[in-house]
């Protein structure tokens, strides 16, 4: 099986749990709204401010259509599609994660505006310039062919559509230890550099392409979520077993490390698509 889908089938933090973090709060799951889940949907860093501040450039209205990579259990694909009212495509790896994003779509109701395909984004079949503009968020640490998945993303967009994303960027002191137990531990098969990003998209045809570091909030918010990890042992030792927690928490921990220590950080990523066809 692919590590990536096996980490993710095994995550702390997927479908069961949120409903259950729902129920313990008096919520009905049947009687949802958008704004229930975002407490606990939203499995990336620095919640729904993080995801305010990475489209921030892109002008979201009901006539866009947003690719949502590497989707997840579609949190951030909801709450767009609810606060800006624009159509939203999440396309994911895992299963049972796109199956669970759909179903936590149909229970607020926005099912309409917001679909979940299976597909891998380093081959995305998506029709050429079916978006209008693309997101991701700590997602492309997992990809290992960062060309083919650029390149899939800039044939995706249409002239003059924006890619914005958040990574993982190595710091010049990462060694090849540090990124093997990294790949081992939370699935990072591709760690690249701040350079090697702005190479890849420029091969892939982006313009306009910019990095705003963001590693000083990244560490924080990667301490508090290494607690909010260590506070579901119950709940991750009940679906997945004991090995599987400790497994997990003892390889977050290391990644707090190497973060702490600057040997990795992270960057907001912005790159445009040229308005001209021939591009």
């Amino acid at each position: 099986m692919n590590p990536v889908v096996s980490f993710y089938e095994e995550h702390p933090i997927n479908e069961r749990e949120i409903l259950a973090k729902l129920e313990q709060t008096g919520k009905d799951p049947d009687r949802l709204v958008p704004e229930d889940l975002f407490p606990y949907d939203q499995d990336h860093y620095g919640g729904l401010e993080a995801t305010d501040a990475l489209v921030e450039s892109l002008n979201l209205s009901p006539a866009t259509h947003l690719l949502d990579i590497c989707s997840g259990l579609g949190g951030p694909s909801r709450y767009l599609a609810w606060r800006h009212g624009c159509r939203v495509t999440g396309v994911d790896l895992t299963v049972p994660r796109v199956e669970g994003a759909a179903r936590l779509t149909e229970r607020v109701g926005l099912q309409n505006r917001v679909t979940f395909v299976q597909g891998d984004a380093m081959a995305m079949e998506f029709p050429e310039g079916a978006f209008d503009a693309a997101i991701a968020q700590e997602a492309f640490l997992h990809i290992p062919d960062k060309p083919a998945l650029l390149a899939g993303c800039h044939r995706s967009l249409k002239p003059g559509g924006r890619l914005v994303f958040t990574d993982w960027k190595a710091g010049e002191s990462l060694s090849a230890q540090d990124r093997e137990y990294l790949r081992k531990g939370i699935t990072a098969l591709d760690i690249a550099t701040e350079g090697d990003y702005k190479a890849h998209l420029t091969g892939a045809g982006f313009e306009d392409i910019q990095c705003e570091d963001i590693s000083a909030w990244w560490r924080d918010v990667l301490k508090e979520r290494l607690e909010m990890f260590k506070s579901l042992e119950s709940e991750t030792v009940a679906q997945f077993g004991r090995a599987r927690h400790e497994a997990y928490i003892g390889a977050y921990t290391f990644f707090v490390d190497v973060i702490d220590n600057g040997r990795l950080g992270g960057g907001r990523f912005t790159a445009a698509k040229p308005s001209s066809s021939e591009n």
